[in-house]
């Protein structure tokens, strides 16, 4: 119980902070922590068509993860990050990591680079902006159009059409 007042108490002022910026790119922009490189949708999209291999990292919560995620992204997850999953992997390779807007996956990217992991990016608006610019994402049945909005606050920033409930 302790825990969980700790965790809500560290998370109030981020709920109170989805409201105070005017677009989402004001709120993506301020979100993202600034020691880990950024890559747009964009960006990761010519990476794709050059034939870049990437590793797509879910710094999402479970539950998150499971309503819907970028194809083969490994869940790493951030209140419970797996530590473990990630010390294994090749810290030559290009991970993009992403979460609802770009705050979280900021930290897990922090946490990476300090690891001693090389390429390492922040998905720069988060799946929040994957959808929004209509890429597919994935649950265990397939292509789904829904995304998980995190909460009220937060989902705002995600099109109506492509929130779950």
């Amino acid at each position: 119980m302790k825990h969980l007042i700790i965790i809500l108490f560290a998370l109030l002022p981020l709920l109170s902070c989805s409201q105070k910026y005017k677009s989402f790119d004001e709120m993506a922009t301020a979100m993202a922590d600034e020691t880990v490189p950024i890559l747009t949708v964009d960006q990761v999209k010519v990476l794709e068509a050059k034939g870049k291999p990437v590793i797509f990292l879910d710094a999402r919560e479970i539950e998150e993860y499971n309503t819907s995620h970028i194809k083969n992204a490994m869940w790493v997850g951030y209140d419970d990050y797996q530590k473990n999953k990630v010390k294994s992997l090749d810290r030559n390779k290009t991970y993009i990591i992403y979460c609802s807007v770009g705050y979280r996956s900021g930290k897990i990217g922090k946490k990476m680079l300090k690891m001693g992991f090389k390429n390492v990016f922040n998905l720069y608006g988060g799946i929040f902006d994957w959808v929004n610019k209509g890429n597919p994402v994935y649950n265990s049945k397939g292509v789904t159009s829904k995304t998980h909005p995190y909460d009220d606050s937060w989902g705002k920033w995600l099109k109506k059409e492509y929130r779950s409930k």
